[in-house]
């Protein structure tokens, strides 16, 4: 659909069907979407916790050591302090609702993974007992080959070693949308993130598969965000703004480090590259910000090229760059939902269709049921290679995978992020509904959508469905794809703004939002912090048309609100 802007002149809008946070950012509360995985964790098969165990809730210390060392559970964690070490088995989540706490003891780990395999821990807080420089254990340890490892929303601070270390040709983990930071606890060593802890561990050689993306490192953090040996480390959309920072990201002996799209403001040195311990495999810097950086330092050789598709934000300017260093200020740390709140995650997935990496908390009607926002499919239909006169008795499966959602928004003429659906009972799969540029592919046994969006594809929201072919009873899986102007405006100016009286009103109808009172320019943003729309020129009363259901950001000048449309 078009984005519309129009003069309202009507009573003002009611506020039945939204919610608006009436504080300026950051004065307010937040509860975080629920971003799908990315990165290493959906290699080697995946990452999916504890999905296809029984779930617990637990409210005491005892009961949440049993059950995380135990494994093959979903464990959601009542609000409280439990003080660790907490030892995490394998096939395994562990979920905190808001206010759940894991302290670190005088000795030993708040939490530690050790050989564990296949866990996810969500929205926890992890408290360490302060930094000091006497050779203890990190607040949060990955060790000992832990593999497929999702560390997601959380929020650790004053590890007594480290907060957070990954060693010991542990693999194929990913840490999003987390918080590192040190308070006045700490006096010393505040050396947040290790992966691989010895310069001999040659065994860590093929291992040390990790990706950091949408992670601030904040106030108090000196080094290590991360300090890198051996591993390959895809350092992607992050905030690096510590006050405090010697260096950030420090490649030593045989990393392999790609550090693409981060934002570094105030910082003294962005990369630092160790070499006394031996040759470097590669440390490129790729398309950063850096603002405020005291020492400059360029990379080196050619990082890996990840063997998954990831979506990232542009920085290329400071208005871009400030939109994903206020995103990532907003919802890094522990602001997930409390388990069955609106937002309801779903904690054992690893490819969740609820919400993409590049959009907010889309209901599954939102779009659908638009009226004004379906677009006309060109009505392709991609039809695998398999005999089509073949039938396999019995029913039909379809599983998605892939970092892609399977709702997503897209401008014209530029590609979607690849999603494949497994195909199993079946001889193949077609698919109807997609807008122009966009296929379905038959690979194997996976039907891979792809493409390009047509530039002239009409805008609008495409319901495609997948159906497998060849089967007694085939199978079904449906999705949007919505396709946006490409015209549209790119950047937006800071977020970061102290409170201030409110100076203009919000209402919603429906999906439209109307806007009184405002003298400056208007940006909405998405959950991440992309711009969807600005509005140039304000009367007394504007009304901006937003493409779907979801959370977004309202900012006129130095003032942002906090809207959910439902």
């Amino acid at each position: 659909m078009n984005y519309l802007f129009s003069k309202s002149i009507g009573a003002v809008a009611t506020f039945a069907a939204m919610a608006v946070t009436t504080a300026a950012i950051p004065a307010f509360a937040v509860t975080s979407p629920d971003f799908p995985m990315a990165g290493f964790a959906t290699q080697n098969g995946g990452t999916t916790g504890g999905k296809g165990y029984s779930e617990v809730t637990v409210d005491n210390v005892s009961d949440l050591k049993s059950y995380a060392k135990a494994g093959n559970k979903i464990i959601y964690v009542k609000p409280g302090t439990y003080m660790g070490p907490v030892e995490v088995g394998s096939n395994v989540t562990i979920y905190g609702y808001q206010g759940a706490i894991i302290a670190q003891p005088t000795s030993g780990s708040a939490m530690k993974l050790s050989g564990s395999k296949n866990v996810i821990i969500r929205n926890l807080k992890f408290k360490g007992v302060g930094a000091h420089d006497d050779d203890d254990e990190d607040c949060l340890q990955v060790n000992h080959e832990s593999k497929n490892v999702w560390i997601d929303h959380v929020d650790v601070y004053d590890g007594h070693d480290g907060n957070l270390d990954i060693t010991n040709a542990s693999d194929f983990v990913t840490i999003s949308w987390t918080k590192f930071s040190y308070t006045s606890a700490s006096s010393g060593h505040q050396f947040s993130n290790l992966i691989g802890n010895s310069k001999t561990k040659t065994s860590d050689r093929g291992h040390l598969n990790v990706t950091i993306h949408h992670t601030w490192w904040a106030d108090g953090v000196v080094e290590r965000m991360p300090r890198v040996r051996f591993g390959k480390v895809h350092v992607a959309n992050n905030l690096f703004d510590s006050k405090n920072a010697s260096y950030c990201v420090r490649a030593a002996i045989e990393a392999d480090i790609r550090i693409e799209k981060n934002v570094f403001i105030g910082v003294q040195k962005a990369l630092d590259l160790y070499t006394s311990d031996g040759a470097i495999t590669a440390a490129q810097m790729i398309s950063n910000y850096e603002e405020n950086v005291k020492k400059q330092q360029a990379g080196t050789g050619t990082a890996f090229t990840p063997p998954y598709s990831m979506s990232l934000t542009d920085v290329s300017t400071q208005a871009k760059a400030y939109a994903l260093r206020d995103s990532i200020k907003l919802y890094a740390g522990a602001t997930l939902p409390d388990p069955g709140k609106t937002q309801t995650v779903t904690p054992a997935s690893s490819s969740s269709e609820a919400a993409s990496s590049s959009s907010v908390a889309v209901s599954s009607s939102s779009v659908a049921k638009s009226s004004s926002s379906v677009a006309q499919s060109s009505s392709s239909q991609a039809v695998s290679s398999s005999s089509q006169g073949e039938v396999v008795s019995g029913t039909a499966t379809l599983t998605k995978h892939g970092s892609g959602s399977a709702k997503q928004e897209v401008k014209q003429g530029e590609s979607i992020e690849e999603f494949y659906f497994t195909v199993a009972g079946a001889t193949g799969a077609t698919v109807t509904g997609l807008p122009d540029g966009i296929v379905g592919t038959m690979k194997g046994s996976d039907f891979y959508i792809s493409g390009t969006v047509a530039q002239n594809a009409e805008v609008g929201a495409y319901n495609f469905t997948v159906t497998t072919t060849g089967a007694t009873t085939n199978a079904t899986k449906s999705g949007t794809i919505t396709v946006v102007g490409e015209n549209m405006e790119q950047g937006t100016t800071s977020l970061d703004v102290a409170t201030v009286a409110p100076h203009f009103n919000v209402s919603v109808d429906g999906r439209v939002l109307t806007v009184q009172g405002a003298t400056q320019a208007a940006y909405l943003l998405d959950a991440q912090g992309r711009l969807i729309t600005k509005v140039q020129s304000l009367g007394s009363e504007n009304s901006i048309t937003v493409p779907r259901a979801g959370m977004y950001l309202l900012r006129v000048g130095n003032e942002a609100r906090r809207v959910i449309v439902r």
